[in-house]
């Protein structure tokens, strides 16, 4: 690592009644730089700094103390490029739910995304082709949302079974989290990994079932947000592995038949008519 001289560093805040910057100042020639600030309005606001480099902005941890320095408040940035740069699946995370009355099934995907190289990785475009990371999954789904993570829904995209990330990639871990819904009738299904995965956790709400694959072991149940989990595990599962996530069917709903209530609707009507006719007579 060597020091950056002249960048600009930007003090925010962020809270409830109030965001934005509240002062910046230029590095030194050693990279160094001090801010001296008083905390006011809510309580619940956050403080933090920003550097940017290359065009790419980055942060420090939220300021915790009073009086932060050294390595607290270290800045790493790195130069940038468009190509190939490695990267590896640190862990990646299932959690598959119960069928819903409509006969589905939530799913919801986690990746530990690490960019093992000293450069910024940034999209080329914006077509899928351009995108920093993609992943597949199945062209079945639908209502696709990117959840809380280090990567925002503003920099990813999903179309085809394909979705594409193309938010830059500085080195070190991101997690991008998604959540998206197939039919329950999709299962077995089957989740082909596209590169070495170092930790694979699947979760599935379901009591019966099963789910296989290289390495996989079922662990001991997990409870979240108060619902119980069968917990399967995995380490150093090895690229174009698959794992099949094999679940029963949910219960039949029963349904009427419509040639039934069209065949009802005229015995009742039929029937209001002979009443109506007799009262008429009797009349």
């Amino acid at each position: 690592m060597e020091p950056v001289s002249g960048a600009e560093i930007v003090l925010h805040r962020v809270g409830p009644d109030s965001a934005g910057p509240i002062d910046s100042v230029l590095s030194d020639s050693r990279g160094r730089y001090a801010f001296k600030y008083v905390r006011s309005g809510s309580e619940d606001a956050v403080y933090f700094v920003s550097a940017s480099h290359d065009g790419i902005a980055y942060f420090t941890a939220p300021l915790a103390e009073g009086i932060v320095k050294g390595n607290d408040g270290e800045i790493a940035v790195f130069d940038t490029t468009s190509g190939h740069v490695a990267m590896s699946l640190r862990g990646h995370h299932v959690v598959v739910s119960a069928a819903d009355a409509n006969a589905r099934r939530s799913i919801v995907e986690v990746y530990d995304l690490s960019n093992d190289s000293t450069l910024t990785r940034v999209a080329k475009g914006e077509t899928p082709a351009d995108a920093t990371w993609q992943v597949h999954v199945s062209p079945e789904i639908s209502d696709f949302k990117v959840s809380q993570g280090d990567i925002s829904a503003a920099a990813v995209s999903y179309a085809n079974g394909t979705v594409s990330v193309f938010a830059p990639l500085a080195p070190g871990i991101k997690q991008l989290s998604f959540s998206y819904s197939l039919p329950a009738n999709s299962f077995p299904l089957k989740l082909p990994l596209e590169s070495e995965t170092g930790i694979y956790e699947i979760l599935v709400e379901e009591k019966t079932g099963s789910v296989t694959g290289p390495h996989i072991k079922e662990m001991d149940p997990v409870t979240v947000d108060e619902r119980n989990f069968r917990r399967f595990l995995a380490s150093d599962m090895p690229q174009n592995s698959v794992a099949i996530i094999d679940l029963p069917a949910p219960p039949p709903t029963h349904s009427i038949d419509s040639r039934y209530l069209v065949a009802l609707t005229l015995v009742l009507g039929g029937t209001m008519v002979l009443a109506l006719a007799y009262a008429m007579r009797r009349r």
